[in-house]
């Protein structure tokens, strides 16, 4: 894999002008998350299918309680009934992981700085000469606790990696706890719950910790990855609730008394029949 991103990372940095390498992992990074637009609106319309419908959820596992195989049955039929897919977010997050394993890689085992290593080069991909690994000044072949070493205005500078990347992923995970069923009023938290909530802050400051001990060039690509998700999450999430809404009133015009489909400007939806 480390071969396959590193023909890439130079493939794109070949178009750039002065061959620097942190514009091209930010192009590969947004290009590859567009790609993929349409598995991650699915992923989070899921998500937020599975909001809507805590209370019923809730009630099979009250129902059959004593039953797990029951139980399980139980909310199959219901994501069934109502069109989701609890494997539908699998995609966008094998992608990200894909890509930070590849970055990786790259930046661990064969660099980025300097020299190109022809040996490694695919046929079709330009020989350059030499990647230019710097970023206004920053060597990002360096990991940040080395750039932080070099003190001055670099070394100062350089915390901002580790900042920037907990604090983009501390954003993150807020939207997306926005999106997680809230407890019901009076009602204890359950395990998974208060687990989520505290990972909340801990995954940032992990992540925060870890850009300080790799190299920098990483910390790029993680600030670009979790910006670029927040931002998208933002305003498929936006989408979704324009279509709720406009489902409502459409319901509320129909009656609900047959399945209907209303496009009102340009978002189609399908009113259910009500039971």
């Amino acid at each position: 894999m480390s071969t396959i991103f590193y023909n890439l990372v130079v493939l794109v940095t070949s178009v750039v002008p002065g061959h620097y390498v942190w514009v091209s992992i930010v192009v590969i990074t947004i290009l590859l998350r567009l790609i993929f637009v349409k598995s991650t609106y699915g992923m989070l319309k899921t998500q937020h299918k599975q909001k809507g419908l805590q209370g019923e959820l809730s009630k099979i596992k009250e129902t059959h309680k004593a039953d797990p195989k029951a139980q399980q049955q139980a909310t199959m039929d219901l994501y069934k009934r109502e069109g989701v897919n609890p494997l539908g977010s699998c995609l966008p997050m094998i992608v990200q992981i894909v890509l930070l394993i590849g970055f990786y890689s790259v930046f661990t085992k064969i660099g980025i700085g300097g020299e190109v290593k022809a040996n490694l080069l695919y046929s079709f991909v330009p020989h350059l000469a030499s990647l230019n690994s710097h970023f206004f000044g920053i060597d990002l072949a360096l990991k940040v606790s080395d750039l932080v070493k070099l003190g001055g205005t670099i070394g100062i500078v350089s915390y901002l990696f580790p900042i920037l990347t907990g604090g983009s992923q501390l954003w993150l995970s807020i939207l997306t706890k926005q999106m997680q069923p809230k407890n019901e009023p009076g009602k204890q938290p359950d395990f998974a719950s208060a687990l989520n909530t505290q990972m909340m802050y801990i995954f940032p400051i992990m992540t925060a910790y870890i850009s300080f001990t790799l190299p920098s060039a990483l910390s790029i690509y993680w600030i670009v990855q979790t910006v670029f998700m927040a931002f998208q999450q933002q305003m498929i999430m936006k989408k979704l609730k324009e279509e709720e809404i406009i489902t409502e009133e459409v319901a509320e015009v129909l009656g609900a008394k047959k399945l209907e489909t209303y496009n009102k400007g340009g978002v189609v939806v399908t009113v259910k029949e009500k039971k």
